[in-house]
Parts: C-alpha cells; sequence; structure tokens
C-alpha cells in the first residue's frame, strides 16, 4: 500500500501545469477577468513544494500512506482555493475532486480515502456558499439557481463515495489475486525443490549401491 513519491510528484506537475493551460485559456481565449495574481501565486507555490520535495527526498523512496495522504489533501486544498477564485462549484473543474480520492482508493488503507473523502465533500460543501463569482458578460450575466448548484454538489458526493469504492474494490481483488498467484508459486517452488532432492538421493543411494555390490 506505499505509494512512490515520484508518482505524487508527477500528478502534482501534470495538476500544476493543467491549472496554468486553463488559466491562460480562460483569460486570453475566452477573454474573462480572473484573479490571475491569486491564482499564480497557488500554483506557484504547489510547484515550489514539488521542487523542494524532489530535491529534499529520493523521488523513488515509497511513502508511509499518512504522508502520501497528506499531499493527497494538500492537493484537494489547492483545488478548492482556485474553485473559490474562480466560480466555486459552477467551475466545471470541480470535478476534479475526484481525482485525489480515487488515487488513494488504489494505493492507500481506507481510512485514508475516507478521511480524503470527507475532506473533498467538505471543500465542496463550502464552495456551495462561499465563492467569488465567474466574471460572465456583464450584459448578459449568468445566474445559475442554487438547485443547480445543489445538484452539481450531490453529483460531486455520489461521484466521490460510488468510484472511490469501486476502486478500492477492484484494487483489493487484485492484491488478494496477486497474494494467492504468489502463494501458489511458492508452493509449487518448495514441490520442485523437494523433487530436485529426492532424485539427489536417488543417484547418491545408486551410486553408493554400485561398489558395495561389487
Amino acid at each position: 500500500r506505499h505509494i512512490r513519491l515520484d508518482t505524487i510528484l508527477r500528478l502534482r506537475w501534470l495538476a500544476a501545469l493543467g491549472q496554468l493551460a486553463a488559466i491562460f485559456i480562460v483569460e486570453q481565449g475566452l477573454e474573462f477577468d480572473l484573479p490571475i495574481v491569486p491564482c499564480l501565486i497557488i500554483i506557484g507555490l504547489s510547484a515550489l513544494l514539488n521542487l523542494a520535495l524532489q530535491m529534499a527526498f529520493n523521488p523513488m523512496q515509497r511513502l508511509e500512506p499518512l504522508y502520501a495522504a497528506a499531499l493527497l489533501a494538500l492537493n484537494i486544498v489547492e483545488l478548492a482555493a482556485l474553485l473559490y477564485l474562480t466560480g466555486g462549484l459552477q467551475n466545471p473543474f470541480s470535478f476534479l475532486f475526484l481525482a485525489p480520492v480515487l488515487i488513494s482508493a488504489t494505493a492507500l488503507p481506507i481510512r485514508m480515502t475516507v478521511a480524503l473523502g470527507v475532506l473533498a465533500v467538505a471543500c465542496a460543501s463550502v464552495l456551495v456558499f462561499v465563492y467569488q463569482p465567474l466574471p460572465w458578460d456583464g450584459d448578459e450575466p449568468l445566474t445559475l439557481p442554487p438547485i443547480y448548484l445543489l445538484g452539481v454538489w450531490l453529483s460531486i458526493v455520489l461521484a466521490i463515495g460510488v468510484t472511490s469504492l469501486y476502486s478500492f474494490q477492484v484494487t483489493e481483488e487484485a492484491r488478494e489475486l496477486a497474494d494467492a498467484l504468489a502463494a501458489t508459486e511458492l508452493v509449487l517452488a518448495r514441490e520442485q525443490h523437494l523433487t530436485q532432492l529426492d532424485g539427489l538421493a536417488a543417484a547418491a543411494a545408486h551410486e553408493l549401491g554400485t561398489p558395495l555390490s561389487t
């Protein structure tokens, strides 16, 4: 159940690059007036942490579940901060809350996954009420009804629960199958070893018996 630091760092770098690309496209392509400076500060701090971890630790080492869960929790908090600045649950990227929980479901103990799921749901719940609205067109601003935001929140909660449980069960079955296969291979190796010992014993008895018979 130990995940490598390099795996989490790659995911964090991918998230940072994706966030930068999304902000650039929305700001330059769609010409939305986003709070660029706060968003870049959050992404920059995430990148600095990645660099510090790469320089301080061996990326190939496997993390203890608690440390891996802490990094995944930090991903959730960073995403929540960016969503707060860019529309809350009105932002279509709010479904990215699923990613850290799914990673935890496939690599960490169940208690860590539950804790991360609760954190993601709590952040999504806060973003239903507390966020900075997206800068829509001033002439025709888009106002989403509360029932729609409630539906988005409910879909995120259900997706986190269902997909995480499914991923955890599939991963556990794969682990059990791998353990059973390893145990079978060990038994077969022991049987082969015993068979070889029997052959050596028979050959030794034959070699010793021939001169005695003569």
